[in-house]
């Protein structure tokens, strides 16, 4: 039966709560030891804040409500930046997989006692893609059983470690009171002031990235217009603490000089079972495989969901006819099968030619922040220019403070997502593969390559003549239906259904469909 009851505070927070246990991003934060600190502070306050206002203004326009940020960004930019705002949301995906798997690979090797595994670049890279291969083939079934599997694996695999990190290291700092940190804050502001670069805060921004995900939602949350600020300035203040715990923990025992960004948090795990509880040092171990099985739960709802996104374009004919194509199981098995080789190219180029290490790691990173942030800088240019509409539609949220207000908002938010773009064009200090300029150079013809094609996908589209003859139907998942363990980055919000076609091609039988007893 249908309910249109609405979610209390704390109902609508843990929409986006999955987002506080981000294990696999502590090491990166780790880097930067008590300065870490201050950038969670500047990335939520000046990038996280407009991005989740602007997104729910613009999911509450009457006519936005269906198809998410392709339609947030159509409705005012035209079809083709629609296209190149989904397009890029959903290729941020195929960059992110491979810090994921990294992490899976780097606690693997660590458990296994097999160094190889995560420094022989050819080894690593075949365990990357049975990994990434086996999980895409068992997804091909479908995801009813998965995500009953994910709702434990994040539990167990993800909180549970998490929360052992934390206790570890508060028994640790209380039992020697030594960290592996510059604990003082003169000479913190002095790096801060003198030595900063701006590649530093890419893993910042990736930890707060996926908000637009939970504010498609706000219409189902209580008084949004009080609550919803309130809900953000929540959500950053636990993201800001759990996240400066989690990277501190890690640098309070791993120095920065041996410290590996997909093991950090299992070399960490590790010192302190050695230093606080060493008859239980076995107990890393126990972690360790933990941990994989929490990111491999996270990355098999991630195989499938966020590829759906793309259907949304098919009233449009942007897309080939050949790839808008699902099994029996509801699966888009075509674009699945195109996503899986630009993963495993990507990969390659990371993990072989640049030695899937560090570098290749913090390069990984930088192109998921690259590609995402193309999305939200549309998403920015697109509220801004709905500001100055006559006869704007009507919406339940408002950005607050007026025209005024809105526009600064927008403004910081556009500013910073340029300025962070911009940074990814630069290698942080650890990255040591190639030159400063070769790597300029490569992510510049790697963005302008990926946007040149995205384009051209487009153009092409519109030449085609349009079809109708899908053999689904598509629509936006209800808030009943979220999986709230997953990532934000990660969530999808578009159901498929398979329709299956009568012999005759006259009459057609809804295998799966759409009701509203449905969930």
């Amino acid at each position: 039966m249908t309910t249109n009851k609405k979610m209390n505070f704390w109902g609508f927070f843990t929409l986006t709560a999955a987002m506080l246990m981000s294990a696999d991003e502590y090491p990166a934060f780790a880097q930067s030891g008590l300065l870490a600190v201050v950038y969670l502070f500047l990335a939520g306050l000046i990038w996280f804040l407009p991005v989740a206002l602007c997104a729910a203004e613009l999911a509450t326009i009457d006519g936005n409500n269906e198809g998410g940020v392709y339609t947030w960004v159509k409705n005012v930019l035209g079809a083709r930046w629609g296209f190149v705002a989904v397009f890029f949301q959903w290729l941020q995906i195929t960059v992110n997989f491979i810090t994921m798997i990294y992490f899976i690979i780097g606690s693997l090797s660590y458990v296994l006692k097999w160094d190889a595994l995560n420094t022989n670049p050819w080894l690593k890279w075949l365990c990357f893609l049975l990994i990434y291969w086996g999980m895409t083939a068992w997804q091909l079934g479908g995801v009813s059983n998965t995500e009953k599997i994910v709702n434990i694996s994040f539990t167990i695999g993800i909180v549970f470690p998490s929360l052992v990190l934390l206790v570890l290291g508060l028994i640790y700092l209380l039992g020697s009171g030594q960290v592996a940190f510059n604990t003082n804050w003169a000479s913190n502001w002095q790096t801060l002031t003198q030595h900063f670069s701006i590649a530093t805060i890419v893993p910042y921004i990736l930890a707060f990235t996926g908000i637009e995900a939970s504010a498609a939602y706000i219409t189902d949350l209580k008084n949004p217009r009080k609550n919803y600020p309130l809900e953000l300035l929540t959500l950053v203040i636990f993201a800001i603490v759990f996240d400066s715990l989690g990277g501190l923990s890690v640098a309070a025992v791993v120095p920065v000089a041996n410290l590996t960004l997909n093991q950090g948090v299992i070399q960490a795990v590790g010192q302190m079972f050695a230093r606080t509880i060493p008859l239980l040092h076995w107990g890393v171990n126990v972690i360790g495989l933990l941990m994989v099985l929490g990111m491999v739960g996270e990355i098999s709802s991630w195989i499938i969901g966020p590829v759906k996104s793309l259907f949304v374009t098919a009233e449009d004919g942007v897309l080939p006819h050949y790839f808008l194509h699902v099994n029996r199981h509801d699966v888009p098995v075509r674009l699945i099968l195109v996503q899986g080789l630009i993963v495993s190219v990507i990969s390659f180029l990371l993990t072989v030619v640049f030695g899937g290490n560090n570098g290749a790691y913090q390069m990984a990173m930088s192109l998921t922040v690259m590609l995402y942030l193309v999305t939200y800088i549309l998403i920015f240019v697109a509220y801004l220019r709905q500001i100055k509409q006559k006869n704007k539609p009507e919406r339940t949220f408002k950005v607050p403070g007026g025209k005024i207000g809105q526009t600064l908002v927008a403004t910081i938010g556009l500013i910073s997502s340029l300025i962070v773009v911009g940074s990814t064009f630069m290698p942080g200090s650890n990255f040591t593969a190639i030159s400063k300029l070769s790597y300029l150079l490569i992510m510049i013809a790697f963005l302008v390559v990926i946007l040149a094609i995205t384009l051209l996908i487009y153009h092409l589209g519109t030449q085609r003549p349009k079809k109708t003859d899908y053999n689904w139907k598509i629509r936006h998942r209800k808030v009943e239906d979220v999986q709230r363990t997953v990532f934000p980055q990660g969530r999808y919000q578009h159901e498929l259904k398979y329709i299956e076609k009568s012999l005759d091609d006259e009459k057609q039988k809804v295998t799966h469909y759409f009701s509203p007893n449905s969930k």
